[in-house]
């Protein structure tokens, strides 16, 4: 799996993975409990999920990423809101992190996640097919 998707929205989640697969990247979407529960072995190069989840700016998006990084440290993140959240702007971003505001177009997202993959800071043995 290239990119694990955590949302709560069903249908978006799908369509982001759809989106996704018909670029020729392999993507899951997974709820929470279950990507927290995936083993190491089943490492995804790339997460998309909410910066904040359900709650008015708990960022826990960041703490899902923070939590899932333990154990895969070259985890990427792309992180997803209508809205940039005002505690963030006091954080930064790590190198491997991006954000989209939603609405967002999908050549856009396809353009950050091909970034985040193809960089050397998101590692694997396996190489994406070029798509533009």
């Amino acid at each position: 799996m290239d990119v694990l998707i955590v949302e709560r929205d069903k249908l978006v989640g799908s369509m982001l993975a759809d989106t996704l697969d018909a670029e020729g990247v392999s993507a899951v979407v997974l709820p929470d409990e279950e990507a927290l529960k995936l083993p190491p072995a089943e490492a995804p190069r790339l997460i998309i999920t909410g910066i904040n989840r359900g709650h008015n700016e708990d960022l826990s998006g960041l703490n899902l990423v923070s939590t899932l990084r333990r154990k895969w440290p070259q985890l990427a993140a792309l992180y997803l809101a209508a809205l940039w959240p005002v505690r963030l702007r006091r954080e930064k971003l790590a190198a491997r992190e991006r954000f989209l505001t939603k609405p967002m177009r999908l050549a856009q997202m396809n353009r950050t996640v091909r970034e985040l993959l193809a960089s050397s800071l998101c590692s694997s043995s396996t190489s994406l097919p070029d798509r533009e």
